[in-house]
């Protein structure tokens, strides 16, 4: 990918240049650079060769270079969609050497583990991606004579967008996924490009050099709502709820039920909303409001406090523990069919609002805004054969000094979208300086909710 091609993307990146409102945390923009995250791979320009070399009888033989698309990519070079995958073969021979055909290809798979860890599964692998072009054919040069000397040709190649594959039964279109790896994980998505040199006669032997490289999609949410937009466009406060009804997502409001540290039994009500639409960039924010309503003026009182709301994402991994299986629903809930990883990421960050729902009397009514820093190079939301990484918002119980709310179940789930590319358009903007750091322990015990536990995906 070129430098007119990446200018063309609206990749993710990080802005700071306008103050905090009254009560939001400090954020000095001098702070340390854990406060600034990393810029995202998809937000780099400028290319990187890679060159791969198999060596025979003491000297370089078959030579491939790969352009990378990032520029400092420390290991694979990484190809983004819609760019071509661009390059070059090599071939250099001391003597004349019978070959037919010089033919790339690119090859994706889903590689799924086995073992007894996972209820004495056999794992298996998918073949979902598997591009060929010719470099060079012999048929089709005017001398057919044997190659003999130095050689170069470049090569561009275009993947598709989408592949078809089986599932179940019946055929299904996916999106090329994005690169997956994840240290003790059972699934693993990869790619690589091999170069075969294709000789004739049945007893001669053929050469391959096979190189790893990183995929990434671009895909982009829908535009902005028209006064969040506005609002980024000016540099100001997006609006809440209450001036802005249609940018906000509300799912249901929950009940809290709890025992106050003078014994009393109270109540209240949370209203958590999203910012629409619930499709939002790596290494950008998903802007928060929730609000709580009660005649408990003591509970109220400590709800409000931007430490009192757990508020996360949640990183669902399924990968299917047999080869070719439909992912119907009945299935999604057998642990014998489907293997399910959990993880979440830090806590959202809170403060007071200055906007709040027009329902109820204001003194038994507080709101708090906040935002959930989404990492850059988190592993956007991906479906392909029987592998799925899902993403959404979750509320854990309240459990801070003073009252407690019993049981350990999510109070409330939603599900969201997580894209590596921007609308065109304004950038949203983060309000708070933002942190990957994990802010979990191996012990966390809210974590631990029906037998689920996460180390976090940052």
């Amino acid at each position: 990918m070129g430098h007119g091609t990446s200018e063309t993307l609206f990749l993710p990146s990080y802005t700071d240049d306008r103050p905090p409102g009254p009560d939001l945390p400090a954020y000095r923009p001098e702070r340390s650079e854990q406060a600034d995250p990393a810029p995202s791979l998809v937000g780099q320009k400028g290319e990187k060769e890679c060159s791969y070399t198999m060596m025979k009888g003491g000297h370089s033989f078959l030579v491939m270079n790969l352009i990378s698309a990032v520029p400092n990519s420390q290991s694979m070079p990484i190809f983004f969609e819609g760019s071509p995958v661009k390059g070059k073969v090599q071939l250099h021979l001391k003597k004349k050497d019978p070959i037919s055909t010089i033919v790339l290809s690119v090859q994706g798979v889903l590689l799924v583990g086995g073992g007894n860890a996972h209820g004495n599964l056999d794992g298996y692998s998918t073949v979902f991606l598997n591009h060929k072009h010719t470099v060079w054919a012999q048929e089709e040069q005017k001398n057919r004579v044997a190659l003999n000397g130095d050689h170069t040709w470049p090569f561009s190649i275009d993947l598709p967008p989408e592949v078809e594959m089986i599932e179940g039964v019946h055929p299904k279109k996916f999106r090329l996924p994005r690169t997956f790896h994840q240290p003790f994980g059972s699934a693993t998505i990869k790619y690589e490009i091999a170069v075969q040199v294709v000789r004739k006669g049945f007893l001669r032997l053929n050469d391959q050099l096979v190189a790893p490289i990183v995929f990434i999609p671009i895909v982009a949410p829908p535009p902005l709502l028209p006064l969040r937009r506005l609002a980024y466009e000016q540099g100001a406060t997006i609006p809440g709820p209450k001036a802005d009804p249609e940018g906000w997502h509300l799912q249901k409001a929950v009940s809290i039920e709890c025992a106050l540290f003078d014994g009393h039994s109270a109540r209240a009500e949370c209203r958590l909303f999203l910012a629409k639409p619930l499709s939002y960039s790596t290494g950008s924010v998903i802007p928060l409001f929730i609000t709580f309503e009660s005649d408990d003026r003591q509970l109220l009182h400590l709800l409000s406090s931007p430490q009192a709301t757990t508020v996360r994402v949640r990183r669902h991994i399924i990968c299917s523990s047999e080869a070719h299986k439909a992912a119907v629903e009945s299935k999604l809930n057998s642990s014998k069919a489907w293997r399910n990883h959990i993880d979440y990421s830090q806590r959202a960050v809170w403060w007071h609002a200055e906007d709040r729902p027009a329902q109820g009397s204001s003194d038994l009514t507080t709101a708090l805004s906040g935002e959930l820093h989404l990492k850059p190079d988190m592993v956007p939301t991906t479906s392909i054969v029987n592998f799925r990484v899902n993403y959404s918002v979750v509320i854990f119980p309240f459990n801070t000094p003073g009252f407690k709310v019993e049981g350990r179940s999510l109070l409330l789930e939603q599900p969201i979208t997580i894209v590596t590319s921007f609308a065109p358009g304004p950038r949203p903007r983060m309000l708070t300086p933002a942190d990957y750091t994990p802010d979990i322990k191996n012990d966390a015990d809210e974590l631990q909710t029906n037998g689920e536990f996460s180390n976090g995906f940052y």
